[in-house]
């Protein structure tokens, strides 16, 4: 650390006497920004849309990116709580509502972030009275080969079909899409999240017959591509990069509906950057930004503003805008108290053959 801050001070020392001179200043960083990002296609598409362009536009400051699945994301938010390491952090819900549980965020205002008044009126009320925002959002579908299945499976019911034993893949409890997943299976069974027996006994039923249990979406897009898995629950924007990629998959949102997959952001409460995390995510909700995100990484704007191509709907890389009024939501304070119960279960009963 002491000898980063003596060459940072020389690095200025060089500019100023260089600027005394005559010559051009060289350019003086102000400051580093270590923010979490997902990993994978969304990396990829994060650093043109987002950092790119941030970079160029405060040329003197520099973000370094973290990649984190939500849960991973929750846990380093928690042990960095008295020494920030990482200062914006990206969840799901399910991460989010642990955290601000805790205590870990720092305030978010529009005097601080002015773009989040131009949050859509869904958004910035589901945000209202949190210390974080939702700045995108996908829903999570379910996952059909497009081989096997000649039209698209109408229930989520399909996931327990003894048919498709040995083609089936469920997102593990350990990740964002296992929690809707167990959730889905609970529902459709006759539960809801304060009563998980009936999706735990659904897949104890069929655990026999399934493939695998995923933990990283690259994972799953591997099997797709390999002709493994035939059916899995996952948001439409992995979908969309495997589909661009010639892989015989497409998604569906069954008759019993899909839930809503919003990512938030926020802040690190005792970060040492706050002006430029205030900045970024300001950044990231700006318009063009939005909108690059849903080019680049296929996910839905939150603000006025930000239109999506045509073409990425007519793909399915992008689903439509009407598709809000098929989604579903989880009562996440209740998610949040129990996820842990559920996680044990889990590994009790589903987890170990």
């Amino acid at each position: 650390m002491q000898s980063r801050v003596f060459s940072t001070m020389a690095f200025v020392l060089i500019g100023v006497m260089i600027a005394v001179g005559g010559l051009s200043v060289l350019p003086v960083r102000a400051e580093d920004l270590t923010a979490i990002c997902y990993g994978g296609s969304f990396e990829e598409g994060w650093l043109k849309s987002v950092v790119k362009r941030f970079e160029e536009k405060y040329p003197g400051d520099k973000v370094n990116l973290v990649t984190r699945l939500t849960m991973q994301a929750a846990a380093k938010m928690r042990a960095q709580k008295d020494n920030v390491e990482i200062d914006v952090f990206t969840m799901d819900v399910v991460g989010t509502a642990q955290a601000e549980a805790e205590g870990l965020y720092a305030p978010l205002t529009e005097e601080k972030v002015p773009n989040m008044k131009n949050l859509l009126p869904l958004f910035k009320e589901a945000s209202k009275g949190h210390p974080w925002l939702l700045f995108q959002w996908v829903p999570e579908v379910l996952w059909y080969n497009t081989e096997k299945f000649k039209t698209p499976p109408r229930s989520w019911k399909v996931m327990f079909d003894p048919k498709y034993f040995g083609r089936i893949s469920f997102p593990d409890i350990s990740t964002s899409h296992g929690v809707w997943m167990l959730n889905m299976a609970s529902r459709i069974h006759g539960g809801n999240e304060q009563n998980m027996d009936p999706g735990f006994e659904a897949i104890k039923q069929v655990r026999e017959g399934i493939h695998s249990f995923w933990t990283i979406h690259g994972q799953i897009q591997q099997l797709f591509a390999q002709g493994e898995v035939w059916l899995t629950s996952d948001t439409t924007d992995r979908c969309a990069h495997i589909m661009k990629q010639g892989v015989p998959v497409n998604w569906t949102i069954p008759e019993e509906g899909a839930y809503f997959a919003t990512s938030t952001m926020g802040i690190a409460k005792g970060t040492k950057h706050l002006d430029l995390a205030y900045r970024y995510i300001n950044f990231v909700l700006d318009a063009q930004t939005q909108a690059l995100n849903a080019k680049y990484i296929y996910m839905v704007p939150v603000v006025k503003g930000a239109p999506v191509e045509s073409s990425l709907i007519e793909k399915r890389y992008v689903p439509s805008p009407d598709t809000v009024g098929k989604l579903l939501d989880l009562d996440w304070p209740v998610v949040a108290k129990e996820r842990p119960k559920w996680v044990d279960r889990w590994r009790r009963e589903i987890a170990v053959k």
